[in-house]
């Protein structure tokens, strides 16, 4: 995430009379006493986020978990009760976290930096109750003691002296600690992020031709020590042109990526055709899979721990600011990756949904701050500043005095400040649809009954609906023939090929398996060898072709016998077909004298 530069630097130009001095003293024109408490039972709408089901990538990134639980903070579930947070993310349909690691973010005197005190030993906590809840992991190296994103990448201080060669070893090396460490935890690896939004280099190194090679160490790293795990690279500010030039850079340097993940706020980086026109890119052109691997939204513009928000009045803003938008928002960002990947589209992360205060209430902020300190709660401490001034940052460093604190992101949280889970967190599970992925070419066979089962209704949208049963197979009798066919993708990710009938007043789709093929077969044909000719008896029938193989056919009609009254036919051989419905039927191949009519014909036409 682009921490400073994105978030306050701007801010205080753009945003002056939004964002307040944080200091105890200083009340946020935004700041609630007691925290804001009551939006945990504002209902929401969950639009239906076409594309997503069971094997999209719902995924949150709780990197900050661990020092907020070391704190005291408590989380319950949507009864009120008291419940492990990856128990109610589990609930709400999130199948994914996305762990970020420092390499030591601590100062000589083990002052932690801030940021959620996200070490390895610390994201291996959560990495394994996420695993118990039945997710997976991206773990996110920064190859950095503290935030790295385009405006920061600090080298780790250990690293400091080494040469470029050195630099390489040390990514590969520490990657593989990371990895290994985390599957003797027992840890289920999905994906292992190298780098955090390496736009403009990386380990203060911003020649592509060189920092690159940092990232393809860390990636030949990935897929030797955890193979069965995807190796992405993560950039901000997503468009078409900035991520073509950024994949034609990788594709350069032999990067051999599997993900390109994205930084995408709707409030920042928005509108979703920056987004598309990124994605296209990637998995069009470059045949890689996409994720966004930030975003969030705001529920409000309330203050509630004393530091002032990141996010304050948005002018303008794409979703309505409250727990309704933020749901919008959510299922937004899902529909537009899932909708225009190209198959290659995994799904996205909500950043940080779990960064609430300590202690909730604005009055509260000297408590805030110095639990920060402690335990490594809040965006950063005073120790922060100095390892950014010894990088040579020096704007960093003052941002780190200026603004270190509690947590500047509670607003945008899908908990509320006492730990109760907002209604917009069930858009992970809401938002989830079967929906029709298209029509499928319509059998022209007969078909039976094969399986004791239901028809349904489909009831809602193509882009999002339920199943209702309709009737029971067992009250159809006979042989049918199928008026449409559709793929219908479900939740859980597999597409189900369904055929609709209708039988009287019945109507309904059923999964073709339920149904049996009943086919046209020959089963004899015999050649005449002499030449008998034949009229037509009665004006009725047809002149037929038979389409496919001998054991399955279907009829073509070539002519019709009314328009031949007089014409002489002569066959040639006899055919017996057993038609879908059991009976045998002889059949006369013949052709007019002329040649021009040719075909099979029921020998009860012909006299």
């Amino acid at each position: 995430m682009r921490k400073w530069r994105k978030l306050f630097a701007q801010a205080l130009i753009a945003s002056a009379g939004i964002l307040v001095a944080l200091s105890g003293a200083t009340t946020s024109v935004f700041a609630n006493a007691d925290g804001t408490t009551n939006v945990k039972n504002d209902k929401v709408t969950v639009n239906p986020a076409h594309g997503v089901t069971t094997n999209s990538i719902q995924g949150v990134d709780i990197s900050n978990l661990q020092a907020e639980l070391n704190a005291g903070v408590k989380f319950y579930g949507y009864n009120g009760k008291k419940q492990d947070i990856l128990q109610t993310l589990e609930d709400s349909g999130v199948n994914y976290v996305r762990l970020r690691i420092w390499n030591d973010p601590y100062d000589s005197k083990g002052h932690t930096y801030g940021g959620g005190d996200a070490t390895l030993a610390n994201e291996v906590k959560t990495a394994k109750d996420a695993t118990a809840h039945h997710m997976k992991v991206l773990i996110d190296l920064q190859y950095s003691d503290f935030w790295a994103d385009p405006a920061k990448q600090a080298l780790p201080k250990a690293w400091k002296n080494y040469t470029f060669a050195q630099k390489k070893t040390a990514v590969y090396n520490y990657t593989k600690k990371v990895v290994t460490t985390m599957k003797k935890a027992g840890v289920d690896i999905g994906m292992v992020q190298v780098g955090n939004e390496t736009t403009k280099g990386m380990m203060q190194e911003s020649d592509p031709a060189k920092y690159m090679q940092y990232i393809a160490e860390g990636v030949n790293a990935v897929h030797k020590y955890a193979p069965g795990a995807l190796a992405a690279v993560h950039y901000e500010s997503p468009s078409e042109s900035s991520f073509a030039k950024i994949a034609a850079e990788l594709k350069a340097n032999k990067v051999n990526y599997d993900v390109m993940g994205a930084t995408y706020y709707p409030h920042w980086n928005g509108p979703d055709s920056k987004l598309i026109g990124a994605e296209k890119v990637i998995t069009k052109t470059y045949k890689k899979k996409f994720a966004v691997m930030e975003m969030s939204y705001p529920y409000t513009t309330d203050d509630m721990d004393g530091q002032n928000n990141i996010v304050g009045d948005i002018t303008n803003p794409p979703f309505p600011i409250s727990v309704q938008g933020q749901s919008d928002a959510i299922s937004d960002v899902w529909k537009t990756v899932m909708q225009n990947g190209y198959g290659k589209a995994l799904g996205a992360f909500y950043w940080e949904p779990a960064w609430i205060p300590v202690k909730a209430g604005w009055d509260n902020y000297q408590y805030n701050r110095d639990i920060s300190v402690k335990y490594g709660t809040g965006w950063a401490t005073q120790y922060a500043a100095k390892y950014y001034g010894d990088a040579g940052y020096s704007d960093q460093e003052e941002n780190v005095n200026s603004y270190w604190g509690a947590s500047s992101y509670d607003n945008q949280a899908l908990f509320d400040p006492h730990g109760y889970p907002l209604q917009s967190l069930l858009t992970f599970k809401k938002m989830i649809t079967n929906y029709v992925s298209g029509s499928a070419k319509k059998p022209v066979d007969r078909y039976k009954v094969a399986k004791k089962a239901y028809a349904y209704t489909f009831n809602g949208t193509s882009d999002n609906f339920t199943f209702k049963k309709a009737f029971a197979l067992s009250s159809l009798k006979g042989y049918y023939k199928i008026n449409k066919a559709e793929y219908v993708i479900k939740r859980n990710g597999k597409t189900y090929l369904y055929y609709h009938i209708t039988s009287g007043k019945k109507s309904g789709w059923i999964w073709h398996s339920y149904l049996k093929k009943c086919p046209n077969k020959i089963t004899k044909t015999v050649k005449v060898s002499y030449k008998h000719r034949y009229v037509v008896k009665n004006k009725k029938g047809s002149v037929y072709g038979f389409q496919g193989s001998s054991n399955d056919f279907q009829y073509v009609t070539l002519h019709y016998l009314k328009n031949y009254p007089k014409t002489h036919f002569t066959v040639t051989r006899k055919t017996y077909v057993k038609k879908y419905n059991g009976k045998t039927y002889l059949y006369y191949y013949v052709h007019s004298g002329n040649g021009k009519v040719h075909g099979y014909v029921w020998n009860g036409y012909l006299k």
